[in-house]
C-alpha cells in the first residue's frame, strides 16, 4: 500500500487534494494537527493509502455460487460500509483548540504587519512556548510574550563609539535619499557638541556634482570643521589631517545596485583606513522585501549598527523588525522629521513593540 501525508488548513481540503492526486480509490487512514514545522504547508495533515499495482494489489477470489437473497445482502453491507465512509469523509473539519486559534491569529497579524513569514513562524514558536496553556487570557499573555520576546531580541547601541580622549572614525552607509546625511547632522549635534567632543565631517561623493552642499552647509551653521572628499584619495588625506583625539563621522553618497564596483572600492578602503562602526542607514518606510535586499548590499561595508530614518513617514514596523532581527546588529538612533538636531531619539525598541501592537489593534478594527 502507498501511504501520502496531505497538508491543508481544513481536513475536507486535504482530501479533496488527496482525492485529486491519487484518485477516488484513495482510502483516509489518518487526520490530526500539523507538526509545528510543517504548519507553514497547512493546519492539518490527512494521511491517505491506495492499493498498488502489481505489489498490494489483492486477487479476487472466485465468487461462490450463492443464491439471489444473499447476492443482495451482500450488495446491501457493502453499500452501508461505503455509505459509512462517505460520512465520515463529509463529517465537519475538528475546529482548533482555542489556543491555537489565537497562535494563529498572531502569527497572521506579525506578517499581515510585514514581517518576513520565516522570522514571524520563529517567533511565534517561541511565543507559544513562553506564554504556556491560558484561558481567557490566552490573547493577553501572548502579546505579553511577544514584547518580553522582542525586547531580549533587539539590541541597542545609544553612544557612538568615540570616547573624548580618544576619537574616533565612524561611517554612515545607506542607499539613495535614506537620510543620512541630516541623521549625521543631528547626531553631530547631540552625541559630539553637546558632550564636548572634538568633531568633524567628511562627505565623500565621487560621482555628484554639488553632493557635499547640504552637509556644508549644515557645518557652517554649527562651526564644524568640513572636508569635501571628491576621490578616495582625498578621503585617505582628510583622515590623516586635523586633531587625533577628533571624532570623525563620514557621509557616503547613496549606492544603488549598478553602483557595485564603486560601492566595493569605497569599502576597502574605509575598511583599511576608518574605524570598525559603520551605521547602516535605512528609511523605516522602506519595504521589507527591499530593506533586506540593500542591507545584503551594504553588507560589503560590514555594518555594527543600525540606524532607521523617516519613522514619520510609514505606521508600519515590520521592516524595521525583520531588518533588526534578521541581521542581529544593535539599533542605534531613530530619525524622524527634517528638524536638526531635535528629531533624533535613541533607538528603542519597546516604542517598535507598541506601533507593532497599535498597527495590529488597526487592522483587527478595520477587519470588524
Amino acid at each position: 500500500m502507498k501511504v501520502k501525508s496531505y497538508f491543508a488548513n481544513t481536513v475536507d481540503a486535504a482530501i479533496r487534494l488527496a482525492q485529486e492526486d491519487i484518485g477516488s480509490e484513495a482510502m483516509l487512514i489518518e487526520s490530526r494537527a500539523a507538526s509545528p514545522e510543517m504548519r507553514s504547508a497547512g493546519r492539518f495533515e490527512v494521511v491517505f493509502g491506495v492499493l498498488e499495482s502489481g505489489r498490494d494489489e489483492v486477487k479476487p477470489k472466485p465468487a461462490p455460487v450463492t443464491s439471489g437473497r444473499e447476492d443482495l445482502a451482500e450488495e446491501l453491507k457493502m453499500l452501508r460500509s461505503q455509505i459509512s465512509e462517505l460520512r465520515k469523509m463529509l463529517q465537519p473539519s475538528p475546529q482548533p483548540a482555542p489556543g491555537n486559534i489565537e497562535i494563529e491569529k498572531l502569527r497572521n497579524e506579525l506578517i499581515d504587519a510585514d514581517l518576513d513569514p520565516l522570522i514571524a513562524a520563529g517567533l511565534v514558536d517561541a511565543v507559544e512556548i513562553a506564554a504556556g496553556p491560558g484561558g481567557g487570557s490566552r490573547k493577553e499573555s501572548l502579546h505579553h510574550a511577544l514584547g518580553e520576546c522582542l525586547r531580549n531580541r533587539i539590541q541597542t547601541a545609544h553612544d557612538l563609539n568615540c570616547p573624548a580622549s580618544q576619537g574616533n572614525v565612524i561611517t554612515f552607509v545607506g542607499p539613495p535619499g535614506a537620510g543620512k546625511t541630516t541623521a549625521l547632522a543631528k547626531i553631530a549635534v547631540q552625541h559630539c557638541l553637546a558632550k564636548r567632543r572634538s568633531v568633524r565631517i567628511v562627505s565623500v561623493d565621487t560621482e555628484r556634482i554639488g553632493g557635499h552642499e547640504l552637509l556644508r552647509a549644515y557645518s557652517n551653521v554649527l562651526g564644524i570643521g568640513f572636508v569635501a572628499a571628491n576621490s578616495l584619495s582625498r578621503l585617505q588625506e582628510a583622515l590623516n589631517e586635523g586633531p587625533e583625539k577628533t571624532c570623525v563621522l563620514i557621509d557616503t553618497q547613496g549606492f544603488a545596485a549598478a553602483d557595485t564596483a564603486a560601492a566595493r572600492e569605497l569599502a576597502t578602503v574605509l575598511a583599511r583606513i576608518a574605524g570598525p562602526e559603520v551605521h547602516l542607514v535605512l528609511p523605516a518606510s522602506m519595504k521589507r522585501c527591499d530593506a533586506a535586499a540593500y542591507s545584503d548590499y551594504f553588507g560589503l561595508f560590514k555594518p555594527t549598527r543600525l540606524l532607521f530614518t523617516k519613522l514619520d513617514e510609514t505606521a508600519s514596523v515590520g521592516s524595521m523588525l525583520s531588518e533588526t532581527l534578521r541581521l542581529g546588529i544593535p539599533l542605534s538612533f531613530f530619525s524622524m522629521g527634517q528638524g536638526v538636531p531635535e528629531d533624533l531619539e535613541n533607538a528603542d525598541p519597546q516604542a517598535l513593540i507598541e506601533r507593532l501592537f497599535q498597527a495590529n489593534a488597526a487592522t483587527a478594527a478595520s477587519a470588524a
